[in-house]
């Protein structure tokens, strides 16, 4: 252990000075993420807005991640990064804040947006940031830190977060000459109250990773490709026919992309994220206001699950190498789908908490084998392109879900959303083996070359 940690530190030490702040950065706003990703539906709840206001605020969050990816890389090439990971934090503080000291519905919907920006925001910048910041003989390094330090902060904050309104109930009864400072500015229902003070106090742990970003060197070796000035202005007529002749490019390359595996898998994909967002977003008010659990139980829950995803993340690759990408992934899925139906249809605190740790742990050793299998199964050219569909399918997908899950909550409850999503992971696993596993036609197709234009080859 003291050899692995000595290992860790030196590792650290070696990267650049922008790489190094950047991970502590990140490492903070790990902390805070994992716990308001704990309470923050709890909180919503809370206010009476009810599942179905709850999963329309989800469904504007992820539009907002939409809106925020598609000017990211044109204002980074013009702001700079610095500029655009402050701005990313800005909109984000400055939309949470506003939804936990004033969270009126309209308030909460219009924020909304801003959160998926923000998030939008990072996601974009991150592997492109980490990549121009190390070397090459770096690069290994520096993402299995950036992954290691996120897991342990989210373990950590889960952890954290579940505990906090615990401790704060007690504070507040107790009349901590702090917390009673700030009753002016908060809530009238004592556990809605809980919350927001929660939330509020791991906010405030998220307000000096701002701090090394403001240290970073913009001009430090590998910055200079963002921050190059922008191409001479074009006329307008001459942009219009180069933004034409793009989109036509692009329309081209949708439609192979569309008709081939890319666009199956894209498919088999979105069904699975659909059905994650409808009960998942949900997941925290189905163990705290239906089965009973304290919050402090529920996060320390959320880490044992973040914790065996990490270890299934170590272990499907020997599995994929021995038996198949595409064989793990779908075994996996099915063997998920019998610990789903339970969560749904046992409703015993014990019960939904084994079968919500196997079905994670299940799902999820199918899901980097399933991304490395994409990765072969198109042609380099089109693996930037695959991954925006693979991406962009699933969280659309999901965005919808989310949206749907609430009203179908109100209406039914929680086990209906359950056997809906174990519909659609049967569905999905049906369209993956009749596609993709070896043997069948579509992979015979892939074989020959013709599958649409892909240029695919045999991923297994």
């Amino acid at each position: 252990m003291w050899r692995q940690l000595t290992d860790f530190f030196a590792r650290f030490g070696r990267l650049r000075r922008n790489a190094r702040l950047y991970l502590i950065s990140n490492t903070i706003q790990a902390f805070t993420a994992g716990a308001i990703g704990v309470l923050y539906t709890l909180f919503l709840d809370g206010l009476g807005y009810g599942t179905g206001f709850i999963g329309l605020a989800l469904f504007i969050g992820a539009a907002g991640g939409a809106l925020g990816i598609l000017p990211a890389s044109a204002l980074t090439r013009r702001l700079g990064w610095r500029a655009m990971l402050l701005l990313s934090d800005l909109i984000g503080g400055v939309a949470i804040a506003i939804q936990l000291l004033a969270p009126t519905r309209a308030l909460t919907l219009i924020t909304s947006l801003g959160v998926g920006a923000s998030v939008a925001i990072f996601l974009v910048l991150n592997a492109p940031f980490l990549a121009a910041n190390s070397a090459p003989e770096q690069r290994n390094a520096i993402f299995g830190l950036n992954n290691a330090l996120g897991f342990l902060a989210g373990v950590s904050g889960s952890v954290i977060g579940g505990l906090l309104p615990v401790w704060i109930a007690a504070g507040y009864h107790a009349q901590t000459s702090w917390l009673l400072a700030l009753r002016p500015y908060l809530l009238a229902d004592p556990q809605a109250r809980v919350y927001q003070l929660a939330m509020l106090a791991a906010g405030v742990v998220a307000v000096p990773s701002i701090i090394p970003i403001f240290m970073l060197r913009e001009r430090d070796a590998g910055m200079a490709d963002a921050t190059a000035p922008a191409a001479p202005a074009q006329s307008p007529v001459a942009l219009a026919e180069r933004l034409g002749e793009r989109l036509r490019g692009w329309l081209r390359v949708a439609r192979s992309v569309a008709s081939g595996t890319v666009g199956r898998f894209a498919v088999s994909q979105a069904l699975v994220g659909f059905g994650a967002g409808l009960f998942f977003p949900y997941l925290n008010i189905y163990f705290v206001n239906r089965l009973g659990a304290s919050t402090a139980f529920y996060g320390a829950l959320s880490a044992v699950v973040t914790a065996m995803l990490a270890l299934v993340s170590l272990l499907s690759a020997p599995l994929a190498d021995r038996f198949g990408r595409m064989r793990v992934a779908l075994v996996a899925q099915v063997a998920s789908l019998p610990f789903m139906i339970a969560m749904g249809a046992v409703p015993a605190l014990v019960v939904v908490s084994a079968c919500y740790v196997i079905r994670s742990t299940l799902m999820n050793t199918g899901s980097a084998p399933l991304q490395a299998w994409l990765m072969d199964a198109v042609t380099p050219q089109r693996r930037v392109l695959a991954s925006n569909a693979y991406n962009m399918s699933w969280q659309g997908a999901w965005a919808v879900g989310a949206a749907l899950g609430g009203g179908l909550i109100a209406l039914g409850g929680f086990g209906a959303p359950c056997y809906v999503a174990t519909a659609c992971y049967t569905i999905s696993a049906v369209l993956l083996g009749l596609w993709f596993l070896p043997g069948r036609r579509g992979a015979a197709m892939m074989r020959t070359g013709r599958s649409h234009g892909d240029g695919d080859a045999d991923a297994e």
